[in-house]
């Protein structure tokens, strides 16, 4: 029997299932196989689930990769040419009358953008001002000719790629460098969950230091990740809120109590310092309950300072940014609700004090990379990690970075899915939504796979995974 708390997104979950639903084996399936659609044909789709220690492809029909690329990956670039479209007089208003034609060209080059994913056309070099151009450029020189698709590449590599050529068109302008495509839809999640971050702000002011507190905020940080939908949100919100201990059923594995103990335990070294370092995933309330949860670390001593770290430049629609980090603080800190004002105004005053810490934004976060790569490829980035105490990952997209978008065996071992990466003790908050998974206790998979095929990519399932950093794994 489900628990309350997931009945809010019901809706939504069957509309993301039956678009992926595979269907029975029977001979309409076997037919559908020997006679192939001309697209699958064209661009050599193969009527499959993604093989095991495969990388995530959208050459695979049977994956969440392929129906991302196939559909929602156009369907986003078509709202944000509709969006610029609509509100073109109020961006000449805003940026000045000379942008009005630079307005015509970018929505061009995301014309064309859509139409290079949807005829599975080679990436395509960096040649303006970008200051990650060389990070990238080299990174596509490096791909084969089969690897550097959007359809026959790596589902990481494809994603990845499209958000950052799109941002490309916006950096590379006049007129239009601080347009962010997606910040009115994030200010508004925002200021649409004002009444659960109010909830959330009384429930959480005299709290306990122990275990069982901490685990309930790392609920609600991870279940936070669940605000796709503004429609069910703050039902769902709510519910979790009221008993966070219904969705103990859904979350498969729950590390909490060794978090607790890597939080609670002293440094041995000197260079390990007290400090939590923090990859966040979205705006609105989910960047909330993170705040919340790095308010517990620092006032219960379990660390001297979060620092968090965000994109360089918009990324996956609701990534945070710099901007978006501080309009938050800036927003809750002016709000007339006193108690959100009040809360404001504290976190604001943490940053100011240095136990909030805002890392400068690396282009690596918004880079193709796994993050196995990252002590070749940003190696400041990886040393500044090895400094913490902790890292937390937020997220589906910073979890796939990790299991370098393989599809694992979902018991294999999360030490081995990591290919040596393991700057210090890592944390995975995953509400899942893709079949890229490691860490599973025997037969879990198989019996959700037998109540719901689908489960991987509904959201309704997550993990709070540890890695502990201290311990040496040979590589």
């Amino acid at each position: 029997m489900e628990p309350a708390v997931l009945e809010a997104t019901a809706s939504t979950t069957t509309t993301t299932t039956s678009a992926t639903k595979v269907e029975p084996k029977d001979a309409g399936e076997k037919l559908q196989k020997v006679f192939k659609t001309d697209f699958d044909a064209k661009y050599n789709i193969v009527d499959i689930p993604t093989p095991r220690n495969a990388f995530m492809s959208g050459q695979y029909k049977r994956s969440y990769a392929y129906y991302t690329i196939r559909s929602r990956l156009p369907v986003i670039l078509t709202n944000v040419i509709d969006r610029m479209t609509k509100d073109k007089n109020e961006l000449v208003t805003q940026f000045g009358e000379s942008a009005r034609e630079e307005l015509k060209i970018i929505i061009g080059f995301i014309s064309r953008l859509k139409y290079e994913l949807q005829t599975d056309k080679p990436f395509q070099q960096f040649t303006g001002d970008e200051p990650d151009r060389e990070l990238w450029n080299n990174f596509l020189a490096h791909l084969s000719e089969d690897e550097g698709t959007f359809y026959r590449g790596c589902w990481l590599h494809a994603e990845c790629y499209m958000y950052r050529k799109l941002y490309s068109f916006v950096e590379n302008s006049i007129f239009l460098r601080q347009f962010d495509y997606f910040g009115k839809a994030k200010e508004q999640a925002l200021v649409s969950s004002i009444d659960d971050i109010i909830s959330l702000v009384k429930y959480t002011r005299r709290t306990e230091k122990n275990v069982e507190m901490f685990d309930e905020l790392l609920k609600f940080s991870l279940w936070a990740n669940r605000n796709d939908d503004p429609e069910t949100a703050s039902l769902f919100n709510r519910k979790v809120l009221e008993d966070a201990g219904s969705t103990n059923d859904y979350i498969l594995v729950n590390h909490s109590k060794q978090l607790w103990d890597c939080l609670e335990k002293k440094p041995t070294q000197k260079k390990h310092l007290q400090q939590v370092d923090y990859i966040l995933d979205n705006v609105g309330y989910e960047l909330f309950t993170d705040f919340i949860l790095a308010e517990f670390m620092i006032e219960k001593g379990l660390t001297q300072k979060v620092r968090f770290h965000v994109k360089a430049h918009p990324w996956f629609v609701s990534d945070v940014t710099e901007h978006d980090f501080k309009w938050t603080l800036e927003y809750l800190s002016q709000h007339s609700d006193y108690i959100v004002s009040l809360i404001g105004k504290k976190f604001s005053q943490f940053l100011d004090d240095g136990k909030f810490e805002l890392a400068a934004a690396s282009p690596f976060w918004t880079g193709p990379y796994a993050y196995h790569r990252m002590r070749d490829v940003s190696p400041d980035l990886y040393n500044s990690l090895q400094q913490s105490k902790l890292i937390i990952f937020k997220g589906d997209l910073n979890y796939r970075k990790l299991m370098n978008d393989v599809c694992w065996e979902p018991t294999q071992e999360v030490t081995t899915s990591l290919s040596g990466f393991l700057p210090t003790n890592l944390c995975a908050l995953r509400s899942i939504k893709a079949e890229v998974i490691a860490g599973l206790p025997e037969g879990v998979y198989e019996t959700l796979c037998k109540q719901d095929p689908q489960w991987m990519i509904t959201g309704n399932y997550s993990v709070i995974q540890f890695v502990d950093g201290t311990r040496e794994f040979g590589y």
